[in-house]
């Protein structure tokens, strides 16, 4: 389990000013809270982390330490919920990750993500390696440099009009990648839902209301939203096997 995240109180205004949503009192909640934590006064730390989530702050470094909070508490559904939150936000933080591999050890169902290739793992890397705003900011400036080498190759001589046309070509290439990978995680933020499991256990029945049990999950479970029904939410797990469960027992990631 890797450790707390502290910011030092000289560093603090600069994280305030870098996820500019920290509003006062935030600021003194998060040092507050990573005081008691420090101090091992668990219960107090989560209070005041949880202040400042509700004050409307989404920043990964609140989700991990919340995160570690609960596992300190021995609530793992609720720490593998906020790693997974801190994890949307920061899919390339390694220390995340570890804590999520850490916190899923622990828990009753261990199910493996399907495996991926070489390849598979790269083109993964390269799509959460950049944040969506970022890659937006980026497709601007690859269009408007395409843009530059279309009107400067009207003007250029031959020689250099198919220097114009090689480059434009690397950076058309460039362009369509950064521009699918952002429309990919459009998508996903508009359309993937996912949740953990923040009780004990709970039967996935064929139906809301079912009779038939079709799968007993556990706390810390990992699932896909498929469709919400009332109290009810279809869910699905890596393997893709689906059922119904009570949606009050879904944390959302």
């Amino acid at each position: 389990m890797k450790a707390l995240r502290i910011f030092p109180f000289v560093y603090m205004f600069v994280f305030i000013a870098a996820t500019s949503t920290f509003c006062v009192p935030a600021d003194f909640w998060f040092e507050k809270a990573n005081t008691f934590y420090e101090q091992q006064n668990y219960d107090s730390a989560e209070i005041f982390y949880k202040k400042v989530e509700l004050a409307g702050i989404r920043n990964s470094a609140v989700f991990y330490n919340l995160g570690n909070t609960y596992f300190r508490q021995k609530k793992a559904g609720l720490a593998i919920l906020y790693f997974e939150k801190a994890h949307k936000l920061a899919p390339n933080d390694q220390d995340i990750i570890a804590n999520i591999r850490f916190a899923r050890s622990a828990i009753v169902d261990r199910i493996l993500e399907p495996q991926q290739s070489f390849v598979e793992a790269i083109f993964k890397y390269l799509h959460n390696v950049l944040g969506l705003q970022t890659q937006l900011w980026l497709l601007l400036i690859l269009l408007v440099i395409l843009s530059a080498f279309f009107i400067t190759g009207m003007y250029a001589s031959a020689g250099v009009r198919l220097w114009i046309i090689y480059l434009s070509c690397i950076v058309f290439i460039a362009a369509s990648s950064c521009g699918i990978s952002a429309g990919i995680k459009i998508y996903t933020n508009e359309n993937a839902r996912y949740a953990v499991l923040i009780t004990v256990s709970e039967d996935a029945k064929n139906q809301p209301n079912g009779n038939k049990v079709l799968f007993t999950a556990h706390e810390g479970t990992k699932f896909r939203i498929r469709k919400q029904m009332g109290e009810w939410s279809l869910v699905s797990l890596p393997t893709g096997v689906s059922g119904w469960v009570q949606t009050s027992s879904l944390g959302i990631i």
